[in-house]
């Protein structure tokens, strides 16, 4: 909903299995569910241009959520919307109705790529709406894709480079699929669009990780969720489950690799990777690493890592601060 134009790499209902939004009722449904099973939760209103919907609509979902903020029921809301759709008066109107997070889908930071994937917006577009919320004090994140068409590693890893200089708070980053009914479907069919490999996939997304985690920027999410119903859907593309998990398994790996611990120090977050780490372990109070009999925190780790020359990310750098 709200969306102008489709994006070449986009099917809402072959990702999602739904054709229109939901009744109230399911809506309320969901917030009773979740109220009996967690303590702090948000509504979020995804999958769509939430600003590009007539205010009216706007309105008719925010008082709903609004209500149950101000119940104490859930901690706030959240939208996602295109950079192109957003401007100071909506901004306003989205904090008025406790509105706490805005989600941008801005995919690259490539005119090239963005041309090519028919989003319909520049880069110029992301960065003002990015100043926007900066100057107007609201909390936001990016969603970027990989692989999408004429995109390549470096252009990959500078998009990262860009998030953190814009002030993005969050990132999703995910590899594009190829969806039944998409434009893309048809481009794979006739050859003139090639997904990324998984192995590729995986590097690049992991490389991205680093960068933005090194920087203060949460990376909340990597590769698309598809209910296992709807993976039938996907025609092409690195698609897997654990997509998310498997890229920080390389990362851990790939900064394992490059400091040569004698010990991962871990807690038990990272009790599911241990595993798939070839080292000596002990049990901590934090995650890290004992590296020349020093512990070092995972966060230290990391900036070692991205600082020390990684292949293809001080590149990536040079042409965002050449271009900057």
């Amino acid at each position: 909903m709200g969306c102008e134009k489709k994006c070449v790499f986009c099917d809402q209902g072959s990702a999602t299995g739904f054709s229109k939004a939901p009744e109230l009722s399911q809506l309320d449904e969901l917030v009773k569910n979740y109220r009996s099973s967690t303590e702090q939760f948000e509504i979020a209103f995804y999958g769509g241009t939430f600003t590009g919907m007539s205010e009216t609509l706007q309105e008719f979902y925010l008082d709903w959520a609004d209500k149950y903020v101000r119940e104490g029921v859930c901690k706030g809301i959240r939208i996602s919307t295109r950079p192109d759709q957003i401007d100071e008066k909506k901004i306003e109107y989205l904090k008025i109705h406790n509105v706490n997070f805005i989600e941008i889908g801005v995919q690259s930071f490539d005119e090239e790529v963005l041309e090519r994937s028919n989003r319909g917006h520049s880069v110029e577009d992301v960065e003002n709406v990015c100043k926007m919320l900066n100057d107007m004090k609201v909390d936001f994140g990016l969603h970027l894709m990989v692989g999408l068409p004429a995109d390549d590693e470096q252009k990959d890893l500078y998009s990262a480079w860009r998030t953190i200089e814009v002030g993005a708070k969050t990132c999703r980053i995910h590899p594009t699929l190829v969806l039944k009914n998409s434009t893309l479907s048809k481009l794979f069919m006739t050859g003139e669009y090639r997904p990324l490999d998984f192995e590729n996939a995986v590097n690049i997304c992991s490389k991205m990780v680093g960068i933005l985690e090194s920087h203060n920027v949460k990376v909340i999410r990597v590769g698309l969720f598809i209910p296992n119903e709807l993976e039938g859907n996907i025609i092409a593309g690195p698609y897997h489950p654990r997509f998310g998990e498997i890229v920080r398994i390389k990362l851990v790996n790939d900064v394992i690799s490059y400091l040569k611990p004698s010990k991962i120090v871990y807690t038990h977050r990272q009790t599911g990777i241990l595993k798939f780490v070839d080292l000596q372990r002990q049990m901590g109070e934090e995650f890290g690493f004992l590296v020349d009999g020093q512990f070092l925190r995972w966060k230290d780790a990391l900036n070692r890592y991205i600082s020390g020359g990684v292949q293809g990310v001080r590149t990536a750098q040079k042409r965002y601060i050449t271009t900057n």
